[in-house]
């Protein structure tokens, strides 16, 4: 196989290819690429991704008290419960620790959605979410509600 048989390095094939990479068009083609679709035709941009991602991060970064409190009381109720002696109060305080970690992401979520305007920054937080703590997954609402 020769050189000029390949399809995209041949004489013109190489030159067009290069065209592509032009600053322009490069930008347009990254944005595309980027860009996800997600169920119902909502579409994501990568710059609402990264403010959804900025938003949670800071709030983590801000309530990690609460987050280590979750895990470090989960982790005793799971004690207790192997060592043969479970806890009731023990798994209520894991619980509810939990429950006002969710709560304050469900907030979150309302005022960046407020911010947003939509759906795309609903399913952008939700995303963030799922992908940085997906222990506390907020109950995703049904299609017709945001």
């Amino acid at each position: 196989m020769s050189e000029s048989s390949l399809p995209l390095f041949g004489g013109t094939g190489f030159r067009l290819f290069l065209k592509g990479l032009r600053r322009p068009r490069l930008k347009g083609t990254l944005g595309r690429l980027y860009t996800l679709r997600r169920d119902a035709g909502a579409v994501l941009t990568p710059g609402l991704e990264a403010r959804a991602e900025r938003t949670v991060r800071e709030h983590l970064n801000t309530h990690a008290e609460n987050f280590e409190r979750v895990v470090r009381l989960g982790e005793k109720a799971e004690r207790l419960e192997e060592a043969g002696t479970p806890s009731e109060s023990a798994r209520n305080r894991a619980e509810r620790a939990r429950r006002e970690v969710v709560a304050g992401l469900a907030a979150l979520r309302v005022s960046f959605v407020e911010a947003t305007g939509g759906r795309e920054g609903a399913y952008a937080f939700d995303r963030v979410v799922e992908l940085l703590c997906p222990t506390f997954m907020l109950h995703r609402p049904s299609a017709g509600r945001i």
